[in-house]
């Protein structure tokens, strides 16, 4: 499974994307409040932002897994599935998403 297959992969069953999303956005827009007038983002840089955290946490789980999932050579995707379904990750990621505080 390649980044953006896994990427697509888990934004299709993780459960509490929109909790990441929207508390990144809460810590953005504070973060943004405390910018020089001149220097605020406007809601499109502060989405981009987001997006950006988002894929940098994706990033980050997707280097994790790749030392330890065993690529079957015939189906490497079906291999990445049966490894995140079989360590429960779709849960303990949405678990994790859920009590994510910034600071």
């Amino acid at each position: 499974m390649n980044f953006k297959e896994f990427v697509e992969y888990m934004e299709q069953n993780l459960s509490a994307k929109d909790a990441f999303y929207q508390k990144a956005l809460v810590d953005q827009e504070a973060r943004n409040g405390r910018r020089a007038p001149a220097k605020k983002w406007n809601e499109t840089k502060l989405d981009r932002a987001v997006d950006k955290l988002w894929l940098e946490l994706m990033k980050n789980v997707y280097d994790k897994f790749k030392w330890v999932v065993k690529e079957n050579s015939s189906d490497p995707y079906k291999s990445w599935v049966e490894y995140i379904e079989k360590t429960e990750s779709i849960e303990n990621l949405d678990e994790m998403l859920v009590e994510l505080e910034f600071e």
